[in-house]
């Protein structure tokens, strides 16, 4: 038996938390594997009960750590192995949140799967405990917004190359590289150079990282074949 669980985050957090989610299992639910996936955001993952495992693209397996910080993740990173009693909970954030809130540089987060309080502090650690003793859910939101509005007080403004992201969405991306770089008063050469330089991966496939990203959402929406949401976003099949 599988419970699964999300909410969209209070109004004060919309800039930064896209969602929290909740996914509980019994024991004696069979064994899941689920793909590690391309994604553009950053996730702070929290373990309850049985950890879970994670099997690297070259066969290795280990278990996550209880406090999991996953950063925007650029390539396959194998499969999560889900077994016994799993008991978790997530706070997905936005692409730049970690720099807003935190101050971590959105380039040191890229394909970063580790120790949770190693980069955030041991204010996680903290949270985590308070999620533990937390009953529901519910509580479990209420307690992560809590702590997470804390840091919303001395949020940092994006900065220019940050604000032009929204840009890079639509399809065409290489006339739309070029453009974006004339408007904010650079060479494309000199733009793609910044951008990567903040965000850790090229535009382009920053680009092709939030079609993929669409690509999903809209599979787990409407289970509509992978030919069908290739054809209404206007991409290659093999490219999701």
């Amino acid at each position: 038996m599988q419970n699964f669980q999300s909410v969209a985050p209070d109004h004060r957090l919309a800039p930064f938390v896209r969602c929290f989610a909740q996914r509980e299992r019994m024991s004696n639910s069979p064994p899941v594997f689920q793909a590690n996936t391309g994604m553009l955001g950053n996730a702070l993952a929290f373990d309850f009960c049985d950890l879970t495992i994670i099997n690297s693209p070259a066969g290795v397996a280990n278990p996550r750590s209880p406090i999991a910080l996953l950063g925007p993740q650029t390539r396959f990173g194998g499969f999560a192995c889900l077994r016994g009693h799993t008991l978790s909970f997530a706070i997905f954030f936005r692409p730049f949140a970690l720099w807003q809130l935190f101050g971590i540089p959105t380039a040191q987060l890229v394909d970063l799967d580790c120790e949770g309080t190693a980069v955030l502090g041991s204010w996680v650690a903290e949270l985590w405990h308070k999620l533990g003793c937390s009953r529901t859910f519910t509580e479990r939101v209420v307690t992560a917004s809590e702590t997470l509005l804390n840091f919303v007080q001395s949020v940092r403004p994006l900065t220019s190359i940050m604000c032009t992201v929204h840009r890079l969405l639509p399809s065409d991306k290489r006339a739309l590289i070029g453009s974006v770089a004339h408007d904010s008063a650079m060479s494309r050469r000199s733009y793609e150079r910044q951008f990567a330089r903040e965000i850790g991966i090229s535009p382009q496939l920053f680009a092709r990282l939030a079609r993929f990203k669409n690509a999903i959402d809209l599979r787990r929406m409407n289970k509509d074949p992978w030919v069908n949401i290739s054809s209404d976003l206007g991409i290659p099949i093999r490219c999701i």
